[in-house]
């Protein structure tokens, strides 16, 4: 198991790798969604090929969803109710945020403020 898939895990209180895998690909495929191809390739290089793929190829060319759209397409791409999507969406933005160099600058910028937001809730 990766290193940041790990972290996922332990951050989120989740009993098995396989569920921080889930929420890290459904939140890495819906990022892919509402950043730039270019952002997305910047953060791909960045991560395991197995997290990688999920940014790849194209992306959503920037296409504006906001929070609510975006926490409803985890929950159902997760398998999750929509308060465990918000919360474990915030841990792999974190995770996502301490973990790489260029996620502030490429890639944190691009998204609404409230869904920057969900960092701060899954660390409360």
């Amino acid at each position: 198991m990766n290193e940041i898939v790990e972290l996922i895990r332990r951050r989120a209180c989740l009993p098995e790798p396989r569920d921080a895998e889930r929420v890290a690909h459904a939140v890495l495929r819906t990022l892919s969604e509402r950043i730039s191809p270019e952002a997305a390739a910047s953060l791909a290089v960045q991560l395991p090929a197995e997290l990688a793929e999920d940014l790849r190829p194209g992306g959503g060319a920037g296409k504006r969803f906001e929070l609510e759209e975006f926490v409803e397409r985890i929950a159902r791409a997760a398998h999750l109710t929509e308060p465990e999507a918000v919360h474990r969406t915030g841990v792999v933005l974190d995770v996502l945020g301490r973990e790489t160099v260029q996620v502030a600058d490429e890639v944190w910028e691009t998204l609404p403020v409230p869904l920057r937001r969900l960092v701060g809730v899954a660390a409360a």
